[in-house]
């Protein structure tokens, strides 16, 4: 009875478990005034935690693949462009006696990174690659973030990866949560949350069911914190929160200059995973991916204006036919042999895991062949792979050049009239393709790169229009 009792008990405890991207931790630490006051919100308001989630401060994962290739071309590179910003972050807001322990962890990561870079060998991937990321990003990150917090009054603790909570397959470079085994690994979490503290968790990694370290794919942070929430759920209610810089809007101020976006407050699992695939990077695909299959809501919050967050759940709210539009540059047409296309489509999406490229369909020539179009979101994965495609069909032919604009709404499946409209407000525009599918919640306009952006400009002018009910 007593343990019904605690078990109850311990279901009401609330806790928040909130990421903070890149974007948020620039070179100077800018941005940590600001996280270290949302941290202290949260923990508040929440019964235990919360867990902080650490992304690597901006820059520096690119920084250290460009690291990483030059020692696979025999070229070593010294790894101090990426750790004097952690240096000089700890000397700007780390204070007192943890400022030794400190920049002594940071050495220590440093050193860590170089021996794991001296185990590269022609090339830079694998668990190797995994390791030089997290040990040189997040994790480094995630231990100079609980050295703040401690010097701000937080009782902190920082994750080792030593008894890593999240284990994942053996995809060392876009690896996959594995729920069963990771859910034996909860007291990392829950023993250190029981004893009142707030917990650093390094963003991005995993481990192997055998300890190898792994990373949970560009953007992967994400993932961190939706399925940190995820394992939590049984024990906590959980708040899962994504930091951003900016509110998530009706579309990019940068591109409509001089319009007035609209705050998008509410999107569906579907809306938010077809704006993130097109361009707009609201949350990474498998984070959408893994919130759905928990049913876990997820906040994405500005960090400046918190009111402004925008909720990611399984249903819709609001009655916006068209949510947002989004504009991605860097996509292509690849056009071959409908016969020899199946082949190239299995090896993509079975054994590549690639799923950043549609279908558009066959058609017959006049010659009686049939040619299948695919739209490719990602240019230069095609440019790099070009010879190989050949291997499939020597003819096929690829349109480079191109962009994607695309209206967002799972509303528009049953609202005729707006895929016309859209078109009516870019006469002037070459329109390369229409994917009019609103049943898959989008519309999209393949078009000319260099007309991304006016597309974009001139249809989210009619974006009042499209949502006045046409039912």
């Amino acid at each position: 009875m007593l343990n019904c009792v605690q078990e109850d008990k311990a279901f009401k405890n609330k806790i928040s478990v909130a990421k903070f991207g890149g974007s948020l931790l620039d070179a100077e630490g800018k941005g940590i005034p600001k996280i270290l006051k949302r941290i202290k919100e949260l923990k508040a308001k929440d019964t235990v935690g919360p867990i902080v989630v650490f992304s690597a401060p901006m820059g520096c994962t690119d920084e250290l693949i460009r690291i990483g290739e030059s020692y696979a071309q025999g070229k070593p590179e010294s790894l101090d462009s990426v750790f004097e910003i952690y240096e000089r972050i700890a000397k700007l807001h780390v204070k007192g006696n943890f400022l030794k322990q400190a920049l002594s962890e940071i050495a220590d990561y440093k050193a860590e990174t170089q021996e794991t870079l001296a185990a590269v060998n022609k090339r830079f991937s694998g668990n190797v690659k995994a390791k030089t990321l997290t040990f040189g990003g997040e994790l480094a990150m995630a231990s100079l973030a609980t050295r703040i917090l401690e010097s701000s009054g937080l009782d902190a603790y920082c994750v080792p990866v030593e008894n890593w909570p999240i284990v994942t397959d053996d995809n060392f470079e876009d690896a996959t949560p594995n729920y069963e085994l990771s859910k034996k690994r909860t007291g990392t979490l829950t023993e250190p949350l029981e004893d009142g503290k707030v917990i650093s968790l390094a963003g991005f990694l995993g481990v192997t069911a055998d300890d190898l370290e792994t990373v949970l794919g560009r953007g992967g942070s994400d993932l961190t914190a939706v399925f940190t929430s995820c394992l939590l759920k049984g024990r906590y209610q959980t708040d899962t929160l994504l930091f951003k810089d900016v509110p998530v809007q009706s579309a990019d101020p940068k591109v409509v200059k001089g319009q007035k976006t609209e705050h998008v407050k509410a999107l569906t699992y579907n809306e938010a995973h077809k704006a993130s695939m097109m361009g707009m990077k609201i949350v990474q695909s498998p984070a959408i991916a893994m919130a759905r299959r928990f049913m876990q809501p997820l906040r994405v919050v500005p960090i400046d204006e918190p009111e402004k967050f925008s909720v990611i759940q399984s249903e819709t709210s609001g009655g916006e036919i068209v949510k947002c539009l989004t504009g991605k540059a860097g996509c292509a047409i690849l056009s071959m042999s409908d016969e020899k296309s199946r082949s190239l489509e299995d090896s993509l999406r079975v054994w590549e895991k690639r799923n950043d490229f549609m279908d558009l369909g066959a058609e017959t020539l006049e010659t009686g062949e049939r040619i299948r179009d695919f739209l490719f979101l990602d240019s230069d994965f095609l440019r790099k792979n070009e010879e190989k495609l050949k291997g499939f069909d020597e003819n096929l032919k690829i349109e480079y050049g191109l962009g994607v604009v695309t209206l967002i709404g799972d509303k528009m499946k049953d609202s005729p009239g707006v895929a016309s409209t859209a078109i009516s407000a870019i006469p002037g525009i070459n329109i390369k393709r229409g994917i009019f599918a609103p049943h898959t919640s989008q519309i999209i306009i393949v078009v000319e790169e260099k007309n991304v952006y006016a597309t974009v400009a001139a249809i989210h002018l009619k974006k009042a229009e499209m949502n006045k009910s046409v039912h």
